[in-house]
């Protein structure tokens, strides 16, 4: 094993708090596999805020800086955690990695399916780990629900899933972390691969491949965005919302359904059925079973949550355990920076790379690619390339 990694963190708005929790959560079980000796945000201020928050548990100060550039040639990071906005993820990552460090990045891992394929190659081409941070499947609950419905089929075979979440929930564009994620140029769609790439890394990683996907999508909130980075100001254009089906390889049915612009009753259900029984999420639908689950059998015996988790934890071995868990550690953020740091000490892959992050980025493009086309598209067409047509603008865009 080498010596400890130094990570620096690339961004350090929004989403970077959780990680900074995680960066806090694992080593205060102990873990010290790497030193956090940078903070990277475009924004001098909130960069050093990031540094002070991690000095205060950390023990030592990282360093501040304005760009990846200035970062690079400082020489003081081995990796990055890339916690930019949708649209910075493949320049970042691209820069850091031809400069020789292993980057984790957040996901989507990168704005386009062509983008997310250019920070891969960029991770071969120079020998780099590249990860991708998805919290949602480290989580203890979400843990336990792939094996109860994998490795225990408490539920039989899955044959159909029912997820909707309605609500009349306008976005805040006057918050600069929504500034950026109304337009699609900027964060390269709607809550179809934003909320929804937890959903889609999910779906697959619970039940494989998928053959057909078709959406249909309705953008009822076109508001003006005044001051977003890099257009100025721009109608706000990403859907709000969408009816999907997804047939997947093994004939199962998924039925995902969204509205944020719907006044009056609200709805939030996520329920799996098996050959011999349901399993229903007790948390945010899109977060698959990360608030934990409860099961139903054919005579109408329940499991609670409680009682998976305790089954499922009872069946792992203790180095089952260190490798899901860490050092003990529950916290899903700090799971996953554990697990890229690791990896790149032992040289083994992470549990998310680059292209489990492209497969499910894979998927949300997909029902983009249809409701653009108007007629159900193949998910492999769609991961190859060969359908682009939603894409193709913002790939030109940027240049990829």
């Amino acid at each position: 094993m080498s010596d400890t990694i130094r990570l620096a963190l690339v961004g350090c708005g929004g989403i970077s708090q959780a990680h900074r929790n995680g960066y806090k959560a694992i080593m205060a079980a102990g873990c010290r596999e790497f030193a956090v000796t940078a903070c990277c945000d475009v924004l001098r201020e909130r960069a050093e805020k990031a540094a002070a928050d991690i000095a205060a548990f950390q023990g030592s100060t990282p360093r501040v800086f304005t760009s990846v550039t200035e970062l690079i040639a400082a020489g003081c990071a081995d990796a990055a955690d890339i916690c930019t906005p949708h649209y910075a993820h493949h320049a970042c990552a691209i820069e850091l990695l031809n400069a020789g460090l292993h980057v984790m990045v957040e996901k989507p891992i990168g704005i386009t399916v062509r983008a997310s394929k250019a920070i891969i190659a960029a991770g071969k081409r120079n020998r780099r780990v590249v990860a991708t941070a998805e919290q949602v499947r480290r989580c203890q609950n979400s843990r336990a629900a792939e094996w109860a419905l994998n490795t225990r089929k408490l539920i039989g075979d899955v044959r159909l899933a029912i997820v909707q979440s309605v609500d009349n929930g306008a976005f805040n564009y006057d918050l600069s972390a929504f500034k950026w994620r109304g337009i699609k140029l900027l964060v390269g769609g709607g809550m179809i691969m934003d909320s929804g790439a937890h959903f889609a890394d999910m779906i697959q990683h619970l039940f494989g491949a998928v053959d057909e996907v078709a959406c249909d999508t309705r953008a009822f909130d076109t508001r003006l965005i005044e001051g977003a980075p890099v257009l100025g100001s721009a109608r706000a254009d990403v859907e709000d919302t969408w009816q999907i089906t997804m047939r997947f390889k093994s004939g199962l049915l998924v039925n995902w359904a969204y509205c944020r612009s719907a006044p009056g009753q609200k709805l939030a259900t996520a329920l799996y059925y098996g050959t011999q029984g349901s399993m229903r999420d007790l948390g945010f639908p899109f977060h698959c079973f990360q608030g934990g689950c409860e099961v139903t059998l054919a005579d109408g015996t329940k499991l609670s949550n409680a009682e998976v988790v305790e089954q499922y934890m009872k069946s792992l071995s203790e180095a089952d355990k260190q490798r899901l868990f860490p050092y003990g550690c529950l916290d899903c953020f700090g799971i996953e920076v554990w697990d890229f740091v690791n990896s790149i000490r032992t040289g083994r892959q992470p549990e998310m790379d680059g292209m489990e992050g492209l497969r499910s980025k894979a998927l949300c493009e997909a029902c983009f690619e249809s409701a653009t086309l108007g007629r159900p598209v193949k998910y492999d067409s769609v991961l190859s390339g060969r359908i682009h047509t939603f894409q193709k603008p913002i790939d030109d865009f940027w240049k990829l």
